[in-house]
């Protein structure tokens, strides 16, 4: 589950990451008035297993659903409240409809594994997580070579979402970044997520990414905000 919003007086729209079929909207008929039955089974963040009955209109309907891996601290600290939100969003969006996202999938997985571990979670994990995203997106952003020469990134540099990463100063304009952090978020990105808990950044690099996947949705990340204010 990465999201969801109501229908009517009683059913609810459910957002789904799904590892065939990328994301995926469906409906939960009358989930608002049936907590008995549906009670905290369609929460962002679990792993759901459920079943698809006839359609009615645009979506199918949801006829069968349990709960088969459920977070426990990301629903009790709010550092890793927010970044399950995260991290759903992030991943869901840059997913495709109706199309395979296994990696994508896979790395949500995963993400949710690391909220649940012991270590300190810091800007690091989130540059992994955005910068692993990105790939598996196929948007990856150009950081150990110029975006618009194709040389090798060497300060001063900068960083720019529309021409699709680092820039020398001389072949554009955008924020400022040293070759060492544009390193950094590139060795994170090969980094598994399960070695990034206890890793930070400077907070000025810790935007860039998140700025970056923006610029390709074409909208903000709603729950960037928190995640934002945090710190992390």
């Amino acid at each position: 589950m990465v999201g969801s919003f109501d229908l009517g007086e009683s059913d609810r729209i459910l957002r789904l990451l799904s590892p065939v079929q990328g994301r995926v909207s469906v409906v939960a008929r009358r989930v608002r008035a049936s907590k008995r039955r549906w009670g905290g089974v369609f929460d962002v963040g679990n792993r759901v297993r459920y079943r698809l009955g006839r359609s009615k209109g645009n979506l199918a309907s949801v006829s069968e659903a349990e709960a088969v891996a459920v977070p426990r601290r990301a629903r009790k600290e709010l550092e890793r409240v927010a970044l399950l939100a995260y991290g759903c969003e992030v991943c869901a969006s840059l997913a495709p409809e109706h199309h395979e996202a296994q990696r994508l999938h896979k790395l949500l997985v995963t993400w949710l594994d690391v909220l649940e571990g012991e270590g300190a979670l810091h800007n690091g994990s989130r540059i992994a997580l955005e910068a692993k995203a990105l790939t598996f997106a196929g948007l990856s952003p150009q950081l150990v070579r110029c975006a618009r020469c194709g040389l090798p990134a060497e300060d001063p540099l900068v960083f720019d979402p529309e021409s699709g990463g680092a820039l020398h100063q001389h072949c554009g304009t955008g924020r400022e970044l040293s070759d060492r952090w544009a390193q950094v978020m590139e060795g994170l990105r090969r980094t598994p997520l399960a070695e990034t808990p206890g890793l930070a950044v400077p907070p000025v690099v810790a935007p860039i990414l998140a700025d970056f996947i923006e610029y390709h949705l074409g909208r903000a990340i709603r729950s960037r905000g928190l995640v934002d204010e945090l710190g992390l």
